[in-house]
C-alpha cells in the first residue's frame, strides 16, 4: 500500500498524472470491512450518493460455505473455476484453519462493471485490454484468513477473445488506497499520529506482476494461480498504437460539482473513456485546475492518447441530490489545433434519473 502525507494526498487529488486497476481492497459486501478503513478529510454528499448507486447495481460477491479439509473445486455463476487445496488457509497467528469457512469471490469482466466497481483498466498512461479482474476472500466467523505460505489457488476463467499470437497474459495488481497520517493529541494531551488508509481519485492503479496467465486451448480458459487473498488480480495486455499522441481535456460546460476537488474518493463528477473495440474503460481523474465556468473538468496524462483513437466518452455529475450525464459515442480523438498541445472535448450534461444513468453506463458494453 502506498504511503502519502496529507499534503501529498491533496496533491494527488489535484495534479496526479492521469489515466489509471488492485491490492488489499477488502470485500465490502456482507462481510464487515475492517474499521480501520476510513476516508480522511472531506466527503461529498453528492459523491457518496453516486457511489452508493454504483455499489447497489455493480458486481456483487458470490459466497460459498465449505469445509477447510479436502480439495475443493468451485465454479461461480460467471463460469470461473477455483481449485483450492486441502487446509489451504491459516489464521492470523499462523495456525491452520479447520472446519467450516466462508469463501467470497468477486469477478469483473465488462465495461459497465469497470465503472460501477471503480476498477478502470489502465496502467499509468497505457490502456489495458482486460480479460477479467478477480478478488478472493476467506473468513471463519469474523476472522480474516490467509493462504498458507507456498499454497496457491488455481483459477480458470472463460477466455474472452485472444490477441493474435498471444500465448500468455501479464497479471497485474494495484493499490486502491494510500496511507495518510492524522496528527493530533491523545487522551493524555500528548502528540500522536494515526496512520489510516484512504481511497484516492484514480480508484485503482495497476502495476505488472512477474507472473502470467496462460491461454488454455483445450478448455477455452485463461489459467493462472492466485497467491494472495484480499488482493485484486487483473489479467490484461497492453494496448497501444504507433500514432502520435495528444492530451485530452474534457470540459463540463455545465453541471460540474466543485466538491470533486475536495473529495479524494466518492467524487461527484466523473469522466470515462471507452476505447472502441477493446474491453477497457479508462477514468480521466486529473482535474483541470483554476478553470472558469464552462471549462471545469478533467484531463488525461500529457500526450497519452493516440490521435485518431476511436471511442466513447461518458461524463457524469451528482449535484444537489440529482444526477446529470452525457454519453458521446463513437468519437475520434482529433489532433491538437495549430498552436496548441491538447485536444478538447466539450460536454453538455442533462438531468437523468438513477435508472437512466445506469442504462447509459450499461451502454458501454456495446461500444
Amino acid at each position: 500500500m502506498k504511503s502519502l502525507s496529507v499534503k501529498a494526498l491533496a496533491l494527488v487529488a489535484t495534479v496526479a498524472l492521469g489515466f489509471a486497476s488492485c491490492k488489499k481492497q477488502s470485500d465490502d459486501q456482507k462481510l464487515k470491512t475492517p474499521e480501520t478503513i476510513a476516508a480522511a478529510g472531506f466527503i461529498s454528499k453528492d459523491g457518496a450518493l453516486l457511489a452508493e448507486l454504483f455499489r447497489k447495481v455493480g458486481p456483487q460477491p458470490e459466497f460459498f460455505t465449505v469445509q477447510a479439509e479436502g480439495r475443493k473445486v468451485l465454479t461461480t455463476k460467471k463460469k470461473v473455476t477455483y481449485t483450492i487445496p486441502s487446509l489451504a488457509f491459516v489464521k492470523p497467528d499462523g495456525s491452520t484453519a479447520t472446519g467450516v469457512i466462508t469463501l467470497s469471490f468477486k469477478e469483473i469482466f465488462e465495461p459497465k462493471d469497470f465503472v460501477f466497481a471503480d476498477r478502470q483498466t489502465a496502467s499509468g498512461a497505457n490502456f489495458l485490454q482486460s480479460f477479467g479482474e478477480f478478488f478472493v476472500r476467506a473468513t471463519q466467523g469474523s476472522t480474516e484468513l490467509k493462504l498458507r505460505p507456498g499454497v496457491t489457488i488455481g483459477v480458470q476463467a472463460p477466455a474472452v477473445g485472444r490477441p493474435a499470437g498471444q500465448e500468455k497474459l501479464p497479471l497485474w495488481d494495484g493499490d486502491t488506497s494510500a496511507t495518510t497520517t492524522l496528527n493530533g493529541y491523545n487522551q493524555f494531551n500528548q502528540p500522536v499520529g494515526v496512520v489510516i488508509p484512504v481511497a484516492v481519485a484514480p480508484g485503482v492503479d495497476w502495476s505488472q506482476l512477474p507472473t502470467y496467465a496462460l491461454f488454455n486451448a483445450t478448455t477455452g480458459t485463461v489459467d493462472f494461480q492466485l497467491s494472495d487473498l484480499l488482493r485484486w488480480t487483473n489479467c490484461d495486455v497492453l494496448y497501444s498504437t504507433p500514432t502520435p499522441k495528444t492530451t485530452v481535456l474534457g470540459y463540463f460546460s455545465n453541471y460540474f460539482n466543485d466538491e470533486t476537488q475536495q473529495s479524494l474518493s466518492e467524487q461527484p463528477s466523473l469522466l470515462y473513456f471507452k476505447p472502441q473495440g477493446i474491453n477497457s474503460v479508462v477514468k480521466l481523474y486529473n482535474l483541470i485546475l483554476d478553470a472558469p465556468a464552462g471549462f471545469k473538468g478533467f484531463l488525461s496524462y500529457q500526450t497519452a492518447v493516440s490521435v485518431g483513437q476511436k471511442g466513447s466518452f461518458l461524463a457524469i455529475t451528482a449535484l444537489n441530490g440529482k444526477f446529470y450525464a452525457q454519453l458521446l459515442p463513437n468519437i475520434t480523438v482529433a489532433a491538437p489545433a495549430a498552436g496548441t498541445n491538447y485536444s478538447p472535448i466539450k460536454f453538455t450534461l442533462a438531468e437523468v434519473s438513477a435508472t437512466d444513468l445506469v442504462n447509459l453506463i450499461n451502454t458501454l458494453n456495446t461500444l
